[in-house]
């Protein structure tokens, strides 16, 4: 029998059989992938920005928030790219709204992460995304056939 997604309260962590929403953001610059190749204490390895969303919150402020913090806010346009559906290890569910960021500029290095940058038109496999997904969102071209866009019409940011 298919079980509905209902939740309990807010939790500190993941438990088995959880639940969890995700905010993933996909920097874009020059039409090329940024990643971060991570160095702290509790995580190692290639990532792209990501956290768990706070309970109730604007997936879209969460998004703003994570491109002021790995890229350092230089952003020209920020958009939904995709929802996702995981098992984590351990049997929960997680539930991941992916954003592409534009970028303007790179961001710094920092002591606990570093930007690295794809060639353009390579993608691996970073964290739950296959390369195919990657590249669907670095090159995200909208149902029409343009560029997808969070602009208005007089070109502010919708959000």
């Amino acid at each position: 029998m298919t079980h509905r997604a209902f939740f309990g309260p807010p939790r500190d962590g993941l438990a088995r059989d959880g639940t969890m929403v995700t905010v993933h953001l996909v920097p874009v610059h020059e039409g090329r992938l940024l990643a971060f190749d991570v160095r702290a204490g509790e995580a190692q390895g290639r990532w792209l920005p990501w956290c768990v969303i706070e309970f109730a919150g604007n997936p879209y402020v969460t998004a703003s928030e994570l491109a002021d913090d790995w890229c350092e806010g230089a952003i020209s346009d920020l958009a939904l790219a995709d929802v996702m559906s995981f098992t984590t290890p351990g049997g929960a569910w997680e539930l991941a709204i992916v954003f592409r960021a534009e970028l303007t500029a790179l961001p710094r290095p920092r002591k606990d992460r570093v930007p690295a940058v794809f060639e353009r038109g390579r993608f691996d496999s970073i964290g739950p995304f296959d390369p195919v997904d990657l590249q669907r969102w670095v090159e995200s071209k909208g149902p029409s056939g343009g560029e997808q866009s969070s602009r208005g019409t007089d070109g502010g940011l919708l959000f």
